[in-house]
């Protein structure tokens, strides 16, 4: 159960809220998508976790050891700068959304600064990134960060829908949006992105031959959540729904509350997402009990999460238009990492010779839509970051 919490956390974040959107741009196709990017995520998802046993004798550690046994020197950069910019930019977004919500909640009754919530944040997650050694220890953060999904999913789902009401005679629905459909699927495609910490959440598991199945329920629990607020959200809004969809919400309590459960999400995902880069680093620098001792291991663990947590909270305040920075990135690291690579690392360490024809064209459909998402997502990125240095300020929503 901890595995599935943990998948559940780091994946149904990434893109719940910005759903109803995506099918404002696309249509109601994008229900579609959604599903067919739940059916790749998974079948990624056991082609990695396949790769790590390739030779039969030893378990490879991490995603980059697999890109360095399929590609030598450059899989192993690539990999690691991808998988860099995701389990670090992922958390260091959390703490800005995290400040930039708490200050918005605050404001009103104390004067403390954004950047000061976001240092708070950082020693707030500190205290179980630092005492919490493994992904198994974590895993109790994983279970609160999925209930205060389905709490937002839930307060969502019901304010858009007693919201119907006052928007059904004025709205018009589009089943396809042909010349959106391409930054459709490049958005939805990306809301299944978990494989940065695949390897460590089933290293993590008392059954690991139980992966595929414990995969399989993990996605089909993100996509129900994902559908519960991106169908209500579309049907009601229509095209004027906005990303995040709570600023398509009427203002009251449910809209504070569904706040507050951003806030706890992210900032329980955040020590998932660092801890699975600790454990490479400290795997890199053979900070274990077997070759430090107890003592040192500890305050080896101790001194490198602490060093790793004071990175992410000093380029989450002093970085100019960081976001936008990540978005290049993560358009560039997600798709790859959940949809291209492992199939190519697939195909060079087990062979694909002996797939049939036709998981050869589902492999070549999995190319195409994570090259898509790739090239579409840093277009737009780029177009962001040059609109933030020309007027300093980020682009408006389209």
């Amino acid at each position: 159960m901890s595995a599935f919490f943990n998948i559940v956390c780091v994946v149904a974040g990434t893109g719940t809220l910005g759903l109803p959107y995506s099918l404002a741009k696309g249509g109601w196709i994008g229900v579609g998508i959604l599903i067919l990017s739940m059916i790749m995520s998974i079948y990624t998802g056991i082609l990695i976790i396949k790769c790590i046993y390739y030779n039969g004798h030893t378990r490879l550690a991490s995603y980059q050891e697999i890109g360095q046994h399929a590609f030598g020197r450059i899989g192993l950069i690539a990999v690691w700068f991808f998988h860099t910019s995701i389990v670090l930019g992922a958390p260091i977004m959390y703490f800005i959304l995290s400040g930039t919500e708490i200050r918005g909640l605050t404001e009103a009754h104390v004067n403390i600064p954004e950047k000061a919530w976001i240092w708070i944040c950082c020693g707030v997650v500190s205290i179980p990134f630092v005492l919490m050694k493994s992904l198994k220890e974590v895993s109790l953060l994983s279970i609160f960060g999925v209930i205060a999904t389905a709490v937002l999913v839930g307060v969502t789902m019901v304010e858009s829908g007693l919201d119907y009401k006052n928007h059904k005679d004025t709205i018009q629905y589009d089943a396809v949006i042909l010349r959106n459909l391409p930054i459709a699927v490049a958005t939805i495609s990306v809301c299944f992105g978990g494989n940065v910490v695949y390897m460590h959440v089933e290293e993590s598991m008392r059954y690991p031959r139980s992966w595929n199945k414990v995969l399989v329920w993990a996605m089909i629990a993100c996509c129900l959540m994902y559908a519960m607020v991106a169908v209500p959200g579309y049907l009601t809004y229509g095209p004027s729904s906005q990303s995040p969809i709570l600023g398509s919400l009427p203002e009251g309590t449910s809209r504070k509350v569904a706040t507050i459960m951003i806030v706890a999400h992210v900032l329980l995902a955040a020590p998932v997402l660092m801890t699975s880069f600790a454990l490479e680093v400290e795997r890199v620098f053979d900070v274990s009990v077997e070759k430090r001792g107890v003592f040192k291991e500890r305050l080896y663990r101790t001194f490198t999460r602490l060093i790793i947590m004071g990175a992410v909270g000093g380029i989450a305040c002093l970085v100019p238009f960081f976001d936008s920075f990540l978005s290049l990135l993560g358009a560039l690291g997600n798709c790859m990492l959940i949809y291209v690579l492992p199939i190519f690392f697939y195909w060079r360490l087990i062979g694909w010779r002996q797939m049939p024809w036709y998981e050869l064209l589902w492999c070549a459909i999995i190319l195409i839509i994570g090259l898509l998402g790739c090239v579409i997502g840093s277009i737009d990125a780029i177009k962001a970051l040059h609109h933030d240095f020309t007027y300093g300020r980020p682009a408006p929503a389209q």
